[in-house]
C-alpha cells in the first residue's frame, strides 16, 4: 500500500484520465467519509489550503476521524470517533444517503471488516512493486469471501477493482 517511508509517491504518479473521471464520479457519489488519524494529518495538510473541485468537495463534506489518540479535529465539518468505533460507524451505516468510503486508513479498514462494517471494497493496483512497506490489510484476521463485481483496465496500468464483501465464512 505504501513504501516504508508512508509514501504514496509512486502511485501518485498513475493519475490518467480515468483515475481522474473515476476520481470525479466517486466524490459524485458520497455524501461524507470516514478517515483514521494518519490520513486525517496527511489530509488536514493539503486539503484545507487546495484549491479545485475535489478540494470544494473534500473541505465540504462531514468527515469522521477515527483515533483514540486525537483529542480534536481542526478540519471544517470533520467530527471526531473515539469510544465505540462500531457503534458509531454502525449508526452513520444505518442513517439514510449515499456512500460512506474509507480513505487510505489500512488499519482502520481492516477494523471495519472485521466488524462487518464494509460492504464494499474498491482496489486501485498501480503498476509499481513497492518491495518492503505498509500492506493494506496486514492486520486483518478473519477471512471474508469477496465477490468480483467490476474490474477495468486503465491507460497507464492501474486496474481497477470493486468487491462485494459477503459474510464471514464458516
Amino acid at each position: 500500500m505504501e513504501d516504508l517511508d508512508r509514501s504514496l509517491e509512486l502511485s501518485a504518479k498513475v493519475e490518467d484520465e480515468e483515475f481522474k473521471e473515476y476520481g470525479g464520479k466517486m466524490l459524485d457519489s458520497i455524501d461524507s467519509f470516514i478517515i483514521g488519524r494518519r490520513t486525517y494529518e496527511l489530509f488536514v495538510g493539503h486539503w484545507p489550503n487546495a484549491t479545485g473541485r475535489d478540494a470544494e468537495v473534500l473541505n465540504r463534506l462531514p468527515k469522521y476521524v477515527v483515533s483514540t489518540t486525537l483529542e480534536k479535529v481542526e478540519w471544517n465539518n470533520a467530527h471526531l470517533v473515539n469510544g465505540d468505533v462500531a457503534k458509531a460507524i454502525g449508526e452513520l451505516k444505518k442513517q439514510d444517503g449515499q456512500d460512506i468510503p474509507v480513505f487510505g486508513s489500512s488499519a482502520l479498514a481492516a477494523s471495519l471488516l472485521e466488524l462487518g462494517l464494509i460492504d464494499e471494497c474498491r482496489v486501485l493496483v498501480t503498476p509499481y512493486l513497492l518491495g518492503k512497506g505498509h500492506q493494506a490489510f496486514k492486520r486483518f484476521e478473519t477471512a471474508r469471501a469477496l465477490s468480483l463485481t467490476k474490474c477495468e483496465r486503465w491507460s497507464l496500468g492501474t486496474v481497477y477493482l470493486t468487491y462485494a464483501v459477503r459474510p464471514v465464512w464458516q
